[in-house]
């Protein structure tokens, strides 16, 4: 038997007939459905953010800064073009952003892994990719931070949000300086350069991402910009060999190396270590200082035989502990020195905190200005009080 063929028209007024509504609305739902039909189903953007662990702002001038690690996985087998990221105050994310990196800020602040990491444009994230976004939020002092910041990722085609962050984590523990005197270099302190070894330090250990150097700085002293004066393969002739170091805060020692020798200084293809770099002689002669609340400070690349206390001893805010040397790995006389979540090396989080007082250094070098409760960043030259 022939069937007749139903046109459009036949079907709309029997679509009308059988739910009892007007031909022109019943027409209007068939067109919609056949547009609907048409139209692919796909998921959200197959990313995911992650942030390892979370930050908390601290304050030098007029800004407060915030500094943490967004990672980003691709979960697709496309790429995803990375465009921009915006950060929106969690509460109010229809208001304007709290902050807005675009392409050109964002190519200096990821870092990639693998074969992938040559590609000619690292804001593409290939299928299977992980990357990390250094990222560093510089806000007005006078405007507070929002309590907690929602990560919008604009990509090529579409827009993603996600990775919900507390701006205030931990408490800021404030602390006297590790170093007395004047014309001390915070060299690779808290930044965001590419180049800041500290800030770009995150290792693997016990299967986890970690970075302890985070807000890590090198003490150093200067003089016209240089810190020595003589012969630079002298441990002697650097302005800050042999310094003391002092406790910031009361604690109780929780790991002390010492014994082991000075380098001779050198960078790049001139450094030989006085003896086999391992891991476990990475920081050289060492003090740990468990401060509580989960605060660990560490001193590194210490002058042999100078540790003036031993695991077990409680210390005192102000204490002489050790002076400075180029032990471990060490380039040249410094002081590493940075607090984190363990008293093990590199294994904790690295964690900011202020220093109660100190006068920075205005760019003419003429002139001192008094700052309370900061924390220096990088290349600002500061004065402590004997």
């Amino acid at each position: 038997m022939r069937i007749p063929k139903i046109t459009a028209s036949a079907l709309t007024i029997i679509y009308c007939i059988v739910i009892h509504i007007s031909p022109s609305l019943a027409q209007s739902k068939l067109n919609s459905n056949k547009k609907g039909a048409e139209k692919p189903f796909s998921f959200p953007v197959q990313m995911e953010m992650r942030v390892p662990f979370t930050p908390t702002a601290f304050q030098n001038g007029s800004k407060s800064y915030l500094l943490y690690e967004l990672y980003l996985t691709n979960f697709s087998n496309s790429d995803i073009h990375l465009q921009a990221i915006k950060l929106l105050n969690e509460k109010m994310v229809t208001a304007k952003e709290v902050s807005l990196f675009d392409s050109a800020q964002l190519v200096n602040m990821v870092q990639t892994f693998g074969e992938s990491s040559a590609s000619a444009n690292k804001l593409i994230i290939k299928g299977g990719q992980c990357v990390i976004m250094f990222m560093q939020v510089a806000t007005d002092r006078k405007n507070a931070l929002p309590d907690k910041l929602l990560h919008r990722l604009i990509t090529q085609n579409d827009s993603l949000d996600g990775a919900v962050i507390n701006t205030h984590h931990t408490t800021l523990q404030v602390l006297v300086p590790p170093v007395k005197g004047t014309n001390w270099l915070a060299a690779d302190a808290p930044s965001n350069d590419a180049d800041n070894h500290h800030r770009r330090g995150v290792v693997i250990l016990n299967g986890r991402a970690t970075n302890s150097r985070r807000f890590a700085i090198d003490w150093k002293k200067v003089r016209d910009g240089v810190s020595f004066s003589g012969n630079s393969r002298d441990v002697q002739a650097y302005l800050c060999y042999g310094e003391p170091v002092y406790a910031v805060d009361n604690g109780r020692v929780v790991k002390e190396v010492d014994g082991l020798p000075n380098n001779i200084p050198g960078h790049g293809a001139q450094f030989h270590p006085a003896i086999p770099l391992t891991f476990e002689r990475l920081a050289g002669n060492t003090i740990v200082i468990d401060l509580g609340n989960g605060h660990y400070a560490h001193y590194m690349h210490l002058q042999p035989g100078s540790l003036l206390v031993k695991k077990g001893d409680i210390v005192h805010k102000g204490d002489l502990l050790a002076k400075i040397g180029a032990s471990g790995d060490a380039r040249e006389p410094h002081l590493h020195f940075e607090i984190t979540t363990s008293s093990n090396l590199l294994l904790g989080e690295g964690l900011p905190y202020l220093i109660e007082q100190f006068w920075l250094h205005k760019p003419n070098g003429e002139t001192t200005e008094m700052r309370t409760r900061e924390l220096p960043i990088d290349e600002q030259i500061v004065d402590f009080k004997k």
